[in-house]
């Protein structure tokens, strides 16, 4: 009863569909989670029992009567303990910083602030609970409420097992009333209607759904998907088809626990209701990581488009896979995960597995050589764009290929990886991961299939993207040797991009390391390797290249005309990345000038791409070129923060600055020691290296608006939500804390909490002030 995709960090959302029959349930778990001594609740269950949907609709009923922030953690996608404690984080709007305490880093951030927290999907991280008992100790007002299929085991635990929906008894079945009111049917007739607008609970019925939903055992998302096959088959058919499965299967899965017992029967069941060719198309399918297309799922699976169409249309039907939202040109869907868990078991036990996640590697190959191909070309963008949908199945496919020796597919692999997390700022990662193939390329022995040009390329490649990651992380050394040994090979096989494209990185070691003249020597032969291709891309990447040099150099005039050359192409060509960079150079280049008119709109267009596009390293870039604007402008304060958020998210990703430009940040350093003091500089610069990721972008913004930064210090005024506006115009007309009650359908003490929380955000101290700020908003009271 999950949604497919992943919620943003700290996204909680209260679901499109109606929650069903489980009030009682409800009731209770907030009244457990209303109990001083319930800091941590953990709702148990088998896959399917509706824990998610439950936890999610007491914490928003929580966060409505207590106003504390609520968050959501989705940790299914999640595979390293380690990582849990980073989500949360996230979540609650903390950014980690590498080498400091994460629980000290939550525990300094939230403060006395209640906050309530969903961990979802516990049940493969249960190393990580001693780290959720320390955040718990450290931060007072926190709350959790977790999701597991087996309890934390922590001293602070509460444990909410989360039954099966009521079923109906006999007694029921004779009332078609009650037997509505019933949970269990309740929400199968729900579901029905939404397949089946028509469909109706009769008399005649009514044995027959009340028989399906006892069958079903009462699991939430076994009733779903009956209730969607009520679309196609009558309740007679239904029950019968469901009394036959489910015998079969509870007698061959004895040695499984009961919980699953339940989940498996239900999609088993579904599982066998499809013709053989539907379920040949679902188990394939479970290779699948995240989300695909019938084109992806046609070549993957080995059938035609028209047979894949067919198929998934009839599985889109039966809820056993969704298509997920967000693409206009592309239709893309995914599974549900315990749905894909299923589909796997039966993959492997028809023997199919290798053969599939074979060909599902060579699809992913396919896609990856095409990335790599199109990288300093105009295709480049696009290229971009699709392999960030698919990056969860890049992975998988060199998972798979590491694992089965097929060291070419993995180089290829491995290359547009890396690439992807270059462009997105992701240096940890993105040289982890190629770390891991290196020795594939620089070994003694060449990798299975050398001497094709595929293979030969991809090793080219893969020498080219460690050395780019190598020289983004501050290792120029071993960034030096990679693309000199790219360079030699590519020149040797006549590659002028592959070769243009190590000359350009080259020369950016070159400058890190002061060498002005190599750089420039490194960046003009690029410069010329991209002419002699026609590649206009490439032409425009080494104007930027020398403007950032001409920059470094002190040639400001040169340097401006070079970047507003490649800055102009960009734009021609519509690659946002790019020119967010050329942006960034020019910007800083008119700040060095004096020029901050000019600069500030350009660092503020830079900082917007970089933020939409999630690269780290850019955004670090854009704070640290805004500090030295705010720095020029005496708002010392906000150039201290924005200096330390730059430092705090530069950490995060592994991405050293230059020399050069970490020259310009002492310079600003030096500004704010003379300018504040040195306790007071550094006192503030730590309070942006724990600023949360919105409030530094929100103050870098607002210096490149040249607007005065408000002082951070100061509590600013929080805006107020629709009932809160409510309730604050309806204490201007005079009305009581039971009479506002009453016009809006809550209880007093509701309404009392409602106005704690306005003036709180307010910062008044009466309801005269209040009313006073009402008044001036020109809020209307509702009527009753």
């Amino acid at each position: 009863m999950r949604d497919a995709r992943r919620a943003p960090p700290g996204d909680l959302r209260a679901p499109a569909d109606l929650f069903v029959g489980r009030d009682g349930e409800l009731a209770a778990l907030s009244g457990m989670l209303a109990s001083p001594q319930a800091r941590l609740v953990t709702l148990t269950g088998p896959p399917g029992i509706g824990k998610t949907r439950l936890a999610v609709a007491c914490a928003l009923a929580y966060a409505e009567r207590s106003g504390c922030t609520a968050a959501f953690v989705d940790l299914a996608p999640v595979r390293d303990p380690a990582l849990v404690m980073a989500e949360l984080a996230q979540a609650v709007g903390v950014e980690p910083r590498d080498g400091t305490d994460l629980t000290g880093q939550l525990a300094a951030a939230l403060g006395n602030e209640e906050r309530l927290v969903v961990l979802d999907n516990c049940e493969h991280l249960l190393a990580a609970a001693p780290d959720v008992g320390a955040v718990l100790a450290a931060c007072p007002r926190l709350r959790v409420l977790a999701t597991s299929r087996e309890r934390l085991r922590l001293s602070a635990e509460q444990e909410f097992p989360v039954p099966p929906l009521a079923m109906p008894g006999p007694a029921e079945v004779a009332d078609v009333g009650c037997l509505a009111a019933n949970p269990s049917v309740a929400l199968l007739l729900d579901r029905a209607r939404r397949a089946n607008p028509g469909f109706d609970l009769t008399s005649a019925n009514a044995p027959l759904l009340a028989s399906a939903c006892v069958r079903l055992e009462g699991l939430p998302l076994a009733i779903e998907l009956a209730a969607a096959r009520l679309k196609v088959l009558t309740p007679g058919e239904l029950v019968s088809r469901l009394g036959s499965r489910m015998e079969v299967l509870a007698g061959s899965t004895r040695d499984v626990p009961i919980r699953q017992r339940a989940l498996r029967t239900a999609i088993a069941w579904s599982y066998d209701l499809l013709d053989s060719g539907e379920r040949v198309l679902f188990r394939k399918l479970s290779v699948f990581a995240g989300g695909w297309t019938l084109a992806d799922a046609a070549d993957v699976c080995g059938l035609s488009a028209g047979e894949v169409l067919r198929a998934v249309e009839s599985l889109l039907e039966k809820s056993l896979v969704r298509r997920l939202p967000g693409d206009e040109e592309t239709a893309e869907f995914s599974m549900l995960e315990s749905l894909r868990e299923f589909a796997a078991e039966q993959l492997g036990s028809q023997a199919e597995t290798e053969e599939t996640r074979a060909r599902h590697a060579r699809h992913y190959v396919a896609l990856a050589v095409q990335f790599e191909a199109a990288i300093g070309l105009p295709e480049e963008r696009a290229s971009v764009l699709r392999a960030s949908r698919h990056q969860a199945d890049l992975r998988a496919a060199l998972d798979y290929c590491l694992g089965a020796g097929r060291d070419a597919w993995a180089l290829a692999l491995a290359v547009a990886i890396g690439w992807y997390h270059y462009t997105r700022g992701d240096l940890v990662h993105g040289q982890a991961l190629v770390d891991a193939v290196l020795p594939l390329a620089t070994g003694k022995n060449e990798p299975a299939g050398h001497g094709t040009e595929a293979t030969a390329g991809a090793l080219d490649g893969v020498l080219i993207v460690g050395g780019i990651l190598a020289w983004a992380t501050g290792e120029t050394g071993r960034a030096q040797d990679l693309l000199l040994r790219a360079l030699e090979r590519s020149e040797g096989r006549d590659d002028m991009r592959r070769a243009a494209i190590a000359c350009a990185f080259l020369g950016h070691v070159a400058r890190a390391s002061g060498e002005w003249d190599a750089s420039a020597d490194w960046h003009q032969r690029a410069e010329a390797g991209f002419r002699k291709g026609g590649n206009t891309q490439g032409v425009a990447w080494a104007r930027h290249d020398l403007g950032l040099l001409a920059r470094d150099r002190g040639d400001l005039n040169g340097a401006a005309e070079l970047l507003r050359a490649s800055l102009r192409d960009f734009r021609e060509l519509d690659y946002a990345w790019a020119v967010a960079w050329s942006a960034w150079g020019l910007g800083t280049t008119l700040t060095v000038q004096g020029r901050l008119a000019e600069a500030c709109p350009l660092l503020a267009e830079a900082l917007q791409i970089y933020i939409d596009v999630h690269d780290h390293r850019g955004v670090a870039q854009c704070q640290e070129a805004l500090a030295c604007v705010a720095s020029e402008q005496a708002h010392y304060a906000a150039a201290a923060r924005l200096i330390g958020a730059a430092a705090a998210l530069r950490a995060r990703v592994a991405a050293r600055p230059p020399d050069a430009e970490q020259a310009r940040n002492s310079a600003v350093e030096r500004a704010l020691v003379r300018a504040l003091g040195p306790q007071d500089a550094d006192r503030l610069i730590h309070a942006g290296r724990t600023m949360p990721a919105q409030q530094a972008t929100e103050l870098a913004m607002t210096v490149a608006s040249g607007a005065a930064p408000a002082d951070p210090e100061r509590p600013q005024q929080m805006s107020l939500t629709r009932r809160e506006r409510q309730v604050a115009a309806l204490v201007a007309s005079g009305r009581t804390n039971r009479q506002i009650g009453r016009v809006l359908g809550i209880s007093e003490k509701t309404a009392e909490v409602h106005l704690h929380h306005v003036m709180s955000k307010l910062d008044v101290r009466s309801r005269a002030e209040v009313a006073a700020w009402a008044v001036a908003q020109h809020l209307s009271a509702p009527g009753r």
